[in-house]
């Protein structure tokens, strides 16, 4: 009988020790969640505003690219993608400088 107590004590103190240690790690696990790694949701929230932001700026551009040459002819052709860019979007190269005159 004193030895069943025993076992029972011994028993309740390791489900006790494993809980603690279960609630310790979740709330070690949570502060690295949120403050140490790169992926807090603060991190994520505004990586998905910029993705937002650029898929708009994608449909904006190929509104304006629609107004002039549809998407598939661009797409296709690199030499008429590098006219549009040029003549449309104010585009250079890395190595030249464009002089754009204005008439009035």
């Amino acid at each position: 009988m004193e030895q069943e107590q025993e076992q029972e004590q011994h028993k309740r103190k390791r489900i006790r020790f494993f809980a603690i240690l279960y609630g310790v790690t979740t709330v070690l696990f949570l502060l690295y969640l949120f403050f140490i790694s790169d992926n807090t949701p603060k991190t994520q929230h505004e990586l998905n505003r910029k993705i937002d932001n650029l898929e708009n700026k994608i449909t904006h551009t190929k509104n304006q690219v629609g107004n002039v040459y549809t998407f598939d002819q661009l797409n296709a052709d690199s030499v008429l993608l590098e006219k549009y860019a040029r003549e449309h979007l104010n585009m250079h190269k890395e190595n030249e400088d464009v002089f754009i005159i204005i008439h009035e």
